[in-house]
């Protein structure tokens, strides 16, 4: 467990680069190109930068909860990945995905002290923003998880890789909404009102420098590698075949996710706030609930035929 969060701290690194490669390349620009090879050493310099940088605490901030709020951020983001689905671990987290719906949840109090212990009105609003519009989120995002583990029939990522037909033949609109609330729950693009007002400017991370703020830049990149490999876990899965096919599939769909996300923020334009939560709360929440009922139905139906042969 502890090489998965090593390895995804730096491969994270390497994401944040390959985004801003990315949005170079969308917008007709060359993004970063002078540390190392077409800037592919940029994390280094970045890291160094910011970790040496001094931290500068506003006079009237609280010290600890100024530097307890990203150090929460960070905390939550890297623990979910004890729940990497490998066959090599020896343990296995035990109902996995009821314990990354809480961990989730916790996320939040993360957010709500760095934008309320900085001390500014600019933070602050920007904080309520993203709180708003995770709890918002958190609810559709629970229902539309239980609909692949529905068929699944278990909370464990491992036995959801296990499963020998991917579920995204079945629900295919699930993945939709699914990808919708992802990018909604890490507040990416089209959804990232947390800094995409000009009175924000960077949103909750506004007074946020150093190590603060690569923390939390960490752990907000960490999250959205997390949903992609939980997206590729629930709804792509073919390790029955071959473990070989299968963990070179898993890794496939995982980076396509990632990728998808940069290419969103790159060509769709910013949506609005009051829409957003409408859309959230008359559109996707309603159409998830009756899917759920469809894909629970469904399964009873084949859970009452397998048993009466």
């Amino acid at each position: 467990m502890l090489l998965v969060s090593v390895v995804m701290l730096v491969s994270v690194a390497f994401y944040i680069v390959t985004e801003r490669k990315g949005l170079g390349m969308l917008q007709l620009r060359l993004g970063p190109n002078k540390v190392g090879f077409k800037g592919f050493m940029q994390f280094l310099a970045d890291g160094v930068k910011l970790f040496t940088k001094e931290m500068i605490i506003p006079t009237q901030a609280s010290e600890f909860l100024y530097t307890i709020g990203p150090m929460i951020c960070f905390i939550c983001a890297y623990s979910l990945w004890v729940l990497f689905p490998s066959v090599y671990m020896p343990m296995q987290v035990v109902l996995g995905m009821l314990f990354f719906i809480c961990i989730s949840s916790v996320a939040v109090y993360g957010v709500f002290l760095v934008g309320w212990s900085c001390d500014s009105r600019y933070g602050f609003l920007g904080a309520m923003r993203a709180i708003a519009q995770s709890v918002s989120y958190e609810v559709f995002l629970s229902t539309c998880l239980f609909c692949p583990l529905v068929l699944v029939g278990s909370y464990e990522l491992v036995e959801s890789r296990a499963n020998s037909f991917p579920n995204v033949v079945l629900g295919f609109e699930v993945l939709v909404l699914w990808l919708i609330c992802v990018l909604a729950e890490t507040n990416r693009a089209p959804f990232d009102f947390v800094e995409g007002e000009s009175e924000l400017v960077a949103g909750y991370m506004v007074e946020f420098g150093g190590v603060s703020f690569a923390l939390l830049a960490l752990a907000e990149y960490s999250n959205m590698a997390f949903m992609s490999m939980l997206s590729g876990s629930l709804f792509f899965s073919f390790m029955s075949f071959s473990p070989v096919v299968g963990s070179l599939f898993f890794g496939s769909y995982m980076v396509f996710i990632m990728y998808f996300m940069i290419w969103v923020r790159g060509l769709v334009p910013r949506f609005r706030y009051d829409l957003l939560m409408e859309l959230c709360w008359k559109v996707l929440l309603p159409l998830c609930l009756c899917l759920f009922m469809v894909f629970t139905s469904v399964w009873l139906e084949v859970d009452c035929l397998m048993s009466g042969f």
